[in-house]
Formats: structure tokens, C-alpha cells, sequence
């Protein structure tokens, strides 16, 4: 597996394990996908999906653009907004996550490619907690 992949992975479980320190009911536990579907995880008490994305700041560009754009699975083409609803990207500049919806990540009902991290709302953890 390719390095770039496991520091992935490893925002995936930081996602997790701050998300499981906030809860109080097993009900709310995540499930993860079998297949890549497009989320990483969804909440099973309300069905909220979420995509993790890491974040780091890249010096050649504007260090705080994220590129929405899929990567391992072209065939698929790019995310349109439907197949989750939030989007948590682990910002390792300032250790942190920003939680977003999918709503945020819109233009003219076409998910953007790329974003400004920063320019984004945090709506953070609890947003997770109540159905849309």
C-alpha cells in the first residue's frame, strides 16, 4: 500500500476515534462500507454518510486548497453531491477536523473540484448527531 494511502487511513481512524469519544449510545456507532462507495463511514442510528478527506498544505499552490477530484477509482468519475452528506477533512496543519456538508461543497448544483479548507464552515462533531 502506498504511503499517501496509510496517512489516509490513518485520518479515517483519527476521524473515528474522535467521533466515538462524543457519543454516548451504541446506536450511533459508524459502519464502513464493503465496497468503495463514495463515504467512509455512516452513521448507523441515522444513516449520515461521511467522506474523510486528509489536508496537507501544499507549498508548490495555494496551501489551502483540498482536491475534491477521485483518485483511485476513475472509472467512476467524480463525486456529484449524492453519495454522502458530509465531509470531514482532517486538517494536519492544525491538527484538527472541519466538518462541512455536502450543501457547501456545491456551485450551480455541481460538486466544486476543489475548495478552500479555510473559507469553509465547521459545523463540527455535532452536526453528525442529528438527521437532515
Amino acid at each position: 500500500m502506498k504511503s499517501f494511502r496509510l496517512r489516509g487511513l490513518a485520518s479515517e481512524y483519527a476521524f473515528a476515534a474522535q467521533y466515538y469519544e462524543m457519543i454516548d449510545d451504541e446506536k450511533h456507532s459508524l459502519i464502513s462500507p464493503t465496497l468503495d462507495t463514495g463515504w467512509d463511514y455512516m452513521i448507523a442510528s441515522t444513516g449520515i454518510k461521511i467522506q474523510v478527506k486528509r489536508h496537507t498544505p501544499n507549498n508548490k499552490y495555494n496551501p489551502y486548497n483540498l482536491d475534491l477530484r477521485r483518485k483511485r477509482n476513475k472509472g467512476t468519475g467524480n463525486y456529484t453531491g449524492t453519495e454522502f452528506d458530509y465531509l470531514a477533512i482532517h486538517d494536519t496543519d492544525a491538527d484538527q477536523f472541519i466538518i462541512t456538508h455536502v450543501s457547501n461543497l456545491m456551485k450551480d448544483g455541481k460538486m466544486k473540484q476543489s475548495i478552500g479548507i479555510r473559507s469553509l464552515p465547521n459545523q463540527g462533531f455535532k452536526s453528525l448527531c442529528t438527521k437532515n
